[in-house]
């Protein structure tokens, strides 16, 4: 991790100017899960603005501790590392390019060694409001999932207060029959969402949630997945922060909710708190 840390730094200072490098650091708690007990996250990123060009770059590592379902002795613990790389193109004021990758290497889960990759677009219908449309393929070793985002966003200000609402459509296809020994029982899902963005004086902040069930979700333009086989019913998500001179500070909290599908338990509870620092060169 330190040495992807130094890596992304170094290459922030290259590229200098239009450039910001951030640090995410979290924990993880989980409730009612079969093995998994608590972990942390970090992903170090950064971000790079030139002309009509933006380059996105974010490396993750999670790790989760887990226990014998029946002796609650510790077991092998869940090693996840992602690298994440999307681009946007800014063809006129009318236009936006995207495109993303994803390479995943996991020490337990089937989908070790998966690739998610993105293409989109997006279009500005009128002033503040505008459609974007993203098609991803996730190509795991025994099965694909195709997924296909559809969402509006439509900015507005409330006083001194500016906010962007987003409306957003997933629709998830399943083409394969296992999960390792697990063999799928649903491989179509629809899921809804909205997401709300404000910012006033300095200070930001946002809530969302997703409605219907989903499964091996990408998420967050295609820069971040959930590649385990959970299906999730519930999600809500908050965060808040302060944007400063030359870095911002920002503090988030996720809740979800939903089924291990290969070991069948019900009700789990995944909640992930975590803080973001990120530096604006």
């Amino acid at each position: 991790m330190k040495k992807i840390i130094l890596s992304v730094i170094t290459s922030a200072l290259v590229v200098s100017a239009n450039t910001d490098v951030y640090l995410n650091s979290g924990v993880k708690d989980y409730s009612n899960s079969k093995t998994k007990v608590d972990g942390k996250t970090n992903t170090v990123g950064f971000n790079y603005n030139y002309k009509q060009n933006f380059v996105g770059f974010n490396y993750t590592k999670d790790e989760v501790n887990r226990e014998h379902p029946v002796t609650k002795r510790s077991i092998e613990e869940l090693k996840v590392h992602k690298y994440n790389i999307n681009y946007k193109y800014s063809v006129n004021q009318k236009w936006n390019l995207k495109a993303s990758y994803i390479k995943i290497l996991d020490n337990l889960a089937p989908t070790d060694q998966g690739r998610i990759y993105g293409i989109g677009t997006q279009y500005n219908i009128l002033k503040g409001f505008s459609a974007s449309f993203d098609v991803y393929k996730s190509d795991y070793k025994s099965f694909d999932v195709h997924q296909y985002d559809f969402a509006l966003h439509k900015g507005f200000k409330v006083g001194d207060v500016k906010s962007k609402v987003t409306l957003i459509a997933k629709k998830i296809d399943i083409d394969g029959d296992k999960y390792g020994n697990y063999s799928f029982r649903e491989k179509d899902y629809f899921t809804t969402g909205i997401k709300l963005n404000s910012s006033y004086n300095g200070y930001v902040g946002g809530v969302a949630t997703f409605f219907g069930k989903r499964a091996f979700t990408v998420l967050k333009s295609g820069t971040k997945v959930q590649h385990h086989a959970m299906e999730q019913d519930k999600t809500y998500m908050l965060s808040f922060g302060k944007k400063f001179k030359n870095f911002d500070l920002i503090a988030s909290y996720s809740f979800q909710n939903g089924m291990e599908l290969p070991e069948n338990q019900m009700d789990v509870d995944t909640k992930v708190t975590s803080l973001m620092l990120k530096y604006k060169f």
